[in-house]
């Protein structure tokens, strides 16, 4: 009697409720590994930005070096209202980052010959738009401090304040005076960024808050870092819609008095 074939016998396979199992830990693990994720993301741009002010604050240290410690120029022209307030042609950058639609600005800029990348001018975090119209990116988020020769002398323009030569810092140090910072989107127009003197509560300009409620700066040393805002004025001012200027906080706010010690001379 011959054998008979063997019994087809179907191969091992997930039940419904391993498969679920399976999806469940899957979740779970994604949910843990998701944070982390971002968290590294927000580094490598945080750590982008930081390398972008180290460049562009080198080609301000090596334009000073060229022209007999002279820092360039920092002017602007206001036309009272957002649109209209621009730099004038021998700045730094020209033009007005709310309504440049091209890099033909930063490229006319006196900086510009010492590094001609146009992207150490904006922060990779910076969603903003030209206008605010959603269409074409803004190709800058940086300004300079006032007080790096924003008049060309002391008498002009009320900004007697102002630093003209880079040896001319000295207190603060250099390595505490403030030259470039991420200006707000609601807040960014000409090349400078100006604040009141000490004992004046308001912010003329509002710096950024893109990475984690913080600025990044950087200083006549040549270093760069990122300054975390804290006060609740500066969380409610960074939160407003176009266009953010005057704004009110209370006397003594920690990040307006830190602003105010980095920008001002104490001479």
């Amino acid at each position: 009697m011959g054998k008979g074939l063997a019994p087809h016998r179907r191969p091992p396979g997930f039940t419904l409720i391993e498969l679920l199992v399976v999806i469940a830990i899957i979740a779970i693990l994604a949910g843990l590994l998701l944070p982390a994720l971002g968290k590294a993301k927000s580094t490598a741009v945080r750590t982008a930005c930081l390398s972008n002010y180290r460049q562009l604050n080198l080609c301000w240290l090596m334009y000073a070096g060229d022209h007999r410690d002279q820092m360039p120029p920092n002017e602007t022209l206001l036309g009272g209202n957002r649109s209209a307030n621009t730099a004038t042609p021998q700045t730094w950058v020209r033009g007005n980052a709310y309504t440049d639609t091209d890099t033909t600005a930063i490229e006319a800029g006196v900086l510009f010959p010492y590094n001609r990348s146009t992207r150490i001018y904006k922060c990779p975090a910076d969603r903003s738009t030209v206008r605010d119209l959603k269409k074409i990116p803004r190709v800058r988020s940086v300004a300079m401090s006032a007080s790096m020769n924003t008049s060309p002398s002391p008498r002009d323009d009320g900004y007697a304040y102002c630093w003209h030569r880079v040896t001319d810092i000295v207190s603060p140090a250099p390595a505490q005076a403030l030259v470039f910072l991420d200006e707000h989107e609601n807040s960014i127009e000409n090349s400078r960024f100006a604040i009141p003197q000490p004992g004046d509560w308001t912010w003329i300009d509002f710096p950024a808050t893109r990475h984690g409620g913080g600025v990044t700066t950087s200083f006549a040393d040549g270093h760069a870092e990122v300054w975390r805002l804290v006060s609740a004025d500066s969380r409610r001012i960074g939160a407003k819609p176009p266009w953010i200027q005057f704004e009110s906080v209370k006397t003594g706010d920690p990040d307006l008095s830190r602003f105010h010690a980095a920008i001002f001379s104490r001479r």
